[in-house]
């Protein structure tokens, strides 16, 4: 039995992670699917639009065969971080043979080679890595330049595509960790990750999620049809029923208490504390703290991780279990199939990781987070 993996988010799942499964299933004649799925907070700092049973559920509906939970301890992190989780939890299964994935960029080679040179990380890298961050840029934004600087233009290019960037991570990550698993490379069609508009059926995830939010039932055009049914009853979680939330715990936390979060130095817990003080939303207050030094993503991840309370001490954790969140029958056999192969364990419940003390940690974190997500959604 071939089994193909794919590391995702389902932000909602739409028609270009069908067709992304679809052409897996073709490139490597895999018998399964298997998605490790963003629970109910996802990469980019921000609350999953619908929960995790639900996006699970659209999954199985659309070509997805298992689907397991990335823990948001391991979903909340840098890509680097993020992708070294998400290969480890996938490689502790002993029988998974592929794992795939979109990006802009249409030439596997060409991503392995700038991965290959990431991981090594030479001296010269590290000398203009530590020049470009002197002079006040963000992380990814110098790493950019300092391999620009030594391999070309053309990975400067291929590392501003945020797919590509994930893809990078994947590769890097399966090389350090010395994984089994087989990277397959599906090129992404027709729309770009932030695109504003959609091309024939094809959409980003962003674009689909605005218009969602919105009302617009056409944006059901952009979801397989065998899903569509189900979005059309389930209310959508907004960021916006969380930001007072938000900002009022960030608001009554000590500097002491919010430098302990991940990527919160040098200060930045100083600008946050003085943009929740002081503006009356979460995009003011983000738009407020982000700069040249401080993307975004970043930042945004950081506010969150700070009111969930995910401490640096979290972001050096390592997957502990695998949790199932549900399965048809093939993913019943992939299942049948770990049980003896499997490196971590595979639970239910919790019954299957009762005697681990920091994998029960993790359990229960996740658990309180899930339900912080149900009392916040309206």
């Amino acid at each position: 039995m071939k089994i193909a993996a794919v590391i995702c988010e389902y932000n909602p799942f739409h028609n270009g992670h069908k067709y992304q499964i679809d052409m897996a299933r073709k490139k490597t004649g895999c018998d399964a699917v298997v998605g490790l799925m963003s629970g109910n907070f996802v990469q980019r700092g921000d609350f999953a639009i619908f929960d995790k049973g639900f996006r699970a559920s659209a999954a199985l509906l659309c070509g997805v065969d298992l689907v397991i939970e990335n823990p948001a301890t391991f979903v909340l992190r840098s890509a680097e971080g993020y992708a070294s989780a998400a290969v480890k939890t996938l490689s502790s299964f002993g029988c998974i043979d592929y794992l795939f994935f979109g990006a802009e960029h249409e030439c596997l080679e060409d991503l392995q080679r700038i991965a290959d040179f990431l991981a090594e990380e030479n001296a010269e890298f590290k000398k203009r890595l530590s020049q470009y961050m002197s002079e006040g840029l963000s992380f990814a934004k110098a790493r950019s330049n300092a391999t620009a600087d030594i391999l070309g233009k053309e990975a400067e290019r291929i590392l501003a595509q945020p797919n590509n960037l994930l893809a990078i991570e994947y590769l890097k990550a399966i090389r350090k960790q010395n994984s089994d698993l087989e990277p397959v490379l599906i090129q992404r069609v027709n729309a770009d990750h932030h695109a504003t508009t959609p091309n024939g059926t094809f959409a980003s995830a962003s674009y689909i999620r605005e218009e969602i939010l919105k009302g617009n039932n056409d944006a059901l055009n952009l979801v397989p049809k065998e899903a569509e049914e189900e979005y059309l009853i389930r209310k959508p979680f907004s960021s916006f029923d969380a930001e007072k939330a938000i900002i009022s715990a960030i608001c009554l936390m000590p500097k002491e208490k919010l430098i302990l979060t991940p990527d919160i130095n040098e200060g930045l817990e100083n600008k946050i504390k003085d943009a929740v003080m002081n503006c009356k939303t979460l995009d003011e207050v983000q738009d407020n703290v982000k700069s040249k030094r401080y993307a975004y993503s970043r930042v945004r991840r950081a506010i969150l991780c700070a009111y969930l309370g995910i401490t640096k001490e979290d972001a050096l954790l390592s997957p502990k279990y695998i949790k199932v969140l549900s399965f048809n029958d093939v993913g019943q056999k992939v299942l049948n199939m770990a049980k003896k192969t499997a490196e971590l364990p595979i639970a239910k419940n919790a019954r299957a990781i009762l005697k681990d003390e920091e994998a029960m940690s993790i359990w229960r974190r996740e658990l309180e987070f899930d339900r912080i997500y149900e009392i916040l959604k309206k």
